[in-house]
């Protein structure tokens, strides 16, 4: 069956998670292909990431939250029903990118200091401010050849490495918390309360023509079913069957 999948985060440090993720894929597959035309897709990926990482201590969270990952994957060496080669090289991974996070420096720091990043950075958005005479070193850098602006841009990227290992790491662990589970919307709508969760995600058939509204907390959480081709939001009022998974830290 095809379906849509949609995710909402149910406390503050996983909506950032999210959203880091949700950048990092953009600033990747802008990077792919970066020209005259599409270049502000990739540096207003990068420079927005910049800026959620200065107003967040997203290290320290992954630091704190893989340490709890650890313990948890600790607890199963030597049981009989885990497959320990697999748990063993989980583990190691996990290790490995600890390691980096506690011995690296702030996330992005030597893309601060770059000089061509800065520039672009503090004319991003001002309108036209990328204009050839406001930046000529932009324009020079455009020009070059797409082997080296690659080359570039590959730099810059491996400044990220850790940040995305890890936070992979961390929303993969956590989306594997929760199973899927079959259930219908009466009326379009689902409320339910719950232990302390961290994450939904919804899988809605194609079948039907809609899209969740979610609302609530860690406990507590409703799901509205909106008509997808109203101008506007129009509540469903007829049973949808979704499946969704309740995730926790």
């Amino acid at each position: 069956m095809d379906f849509k999948t949609y995710e909402h985060p149910l406390e503050e440090k996983i909506r950032v998670y999210l959203r880091i993720e949700a950048l990092l894929l953009q600033i990747h597959q802008a990077a792919a292909s970066v020209s005259a035309v599409n270049y502000p897709l990739f540096f207003g990926g990068l420079f927005n990431l910049l800026d959620l990482l200065d107003r967040t201590d997203t290290r320290a969270d992954l630091i704190k939250d893989l340490e709890r990952r650890e313990g948890r994957l600790l607890a199963y060496f030597n049981h009989p029903a885990v497959n320990q080669h697999r748990l063993q090289e989980v583990h190691q991974e996990l290790r490995q990118i600890l390691q980096a996070l506690c011995e690296g420096h702030k996330f992005g720091y030597v893309l601060r200091e770059n000089r061509l990043l800065a520039n672009v950075r503090q004319r991003m958005g001002l309108m036209g401010g990328q204009c050839h005479h406001e930046l000529p070193d932009l324009q020079f850098w455009l020009q070059q050849s797409d082997e080296q602006r690659a080359l570039e841009t590959g730099k810059w990227l491996e400044q990220l490495t850790v940040l995305q290992s890890a936070l992979s790491m961390e929303l993969n662990m956590l989306r594997e918390q929760g199973e899927f589970e079959q259930l219908v919307a009466e009326n379009g709508s689902w409320q339910a309360n719950s232990e302390k969760l961290a994450l939904l995600r919804l899988r809605v058939p194609n079948e039907f023509n809609v899209y969740p509204l979610i609302s609530g907390h860690r406990q507590r959480y409703s799901i509205r079913f909106m008509q997808a081709d109203s101008a506007e939001r129009t509540p469903y009022q007829d049973a949808v069957t979704f499946a969704l998974a309740r995730c926790s830290s």
